[in-house]
């Protein structure tokens, strides 16, 4: 009895597509976990952002209503 295996090609693509979005996505995703390594490597504090300590957030004013 001889088995024959069968991938649809739209399977095939699917995990291809899968494959390539998990290696383009991965940089992305852990590019601030990096820089924050390589910040401590350096000795450099890390940026902080105006709205990390709240300040930026409370000066926000509201759209005019109509």
């Amino acid at each position: 009895m001889e088995l024959l295996a069968y991938i649809d090609p739209g399977a095939g693509s699917l995990f291809i597509q899968a494959a390539i979005a998990t290696i383009v996505v991965v940089p992305f995703f852990l590019r601030s976990q990096v820089r924050r390594g390589l910040d401590r490597i350096r000795g450099r504090r890390p940026a902080t952002t105006p709205a990390a300590d709240g300040a930026s957030r409370d000066n926000i004013t509201p759209p005019a209503q109509p």
